[in-house]
């Protein structure tokens, strides 16, 4: 009987773990540019996808070669939500993406799950002049 009793005991304590380390983990991963972040992200299940909007006004960061032998390039750019807030997102395309333009982006977290362009009146307007000001 002890044995199940610690085993018990145990199970209620790494649930506990798990639940603290899954509400605080996005606080910690939020604007950060690793794998790591975007993987912690993608298995979290307290964090949710979103829409975000991006200007297309930053040039890339990093310019390489993809294993294919095509050029791609990695930009980060400053997003916005519905409400407001602001997170900065690193993603890689295989397309120089063209200036001036938005992007309307699927997220879960840092992890970037699918992007195109959108028309500046798809854009909410409170958060198209939070991009234009940025």
């Amino acid at each position: 009987m002890k044995i199940w009793g610690k085993f018990g005991l145990f199970i209620i304590g790494l649930a506990a773990v798990a639940g603290v380390g899954a509400i605080l983990l996005p606080a910690l991963t939020k604007n950060r540019h690793s794998e790591l972040a975007m993987a912690i992200d993608n298995v979290n299940p307290l964090v949710k996808n979103e829409t975000v909007y991006a200007s297309t006004s930053a040039k890339p960061v990093r310019q390489f070669i993809g294993g294919g032998g095509e050029k791609e390039y990695t930009y980060q750019l400053v997003t916005y939500n519905q409400q407001g807030k602001s997170r900065t997102l690193t993603f890689d395309s295989q397309w120089r993406l063209k200036p001036q333009r938005f992007l309307k982006i699927e997220t879960k977290g840092q992890n970037v799950e699918s992007w195109s362009e959108a028309k500046k009146e798809s854009v909410p307007s409170g958060v198209r002049q939070n991009l234009m000001m940025s």
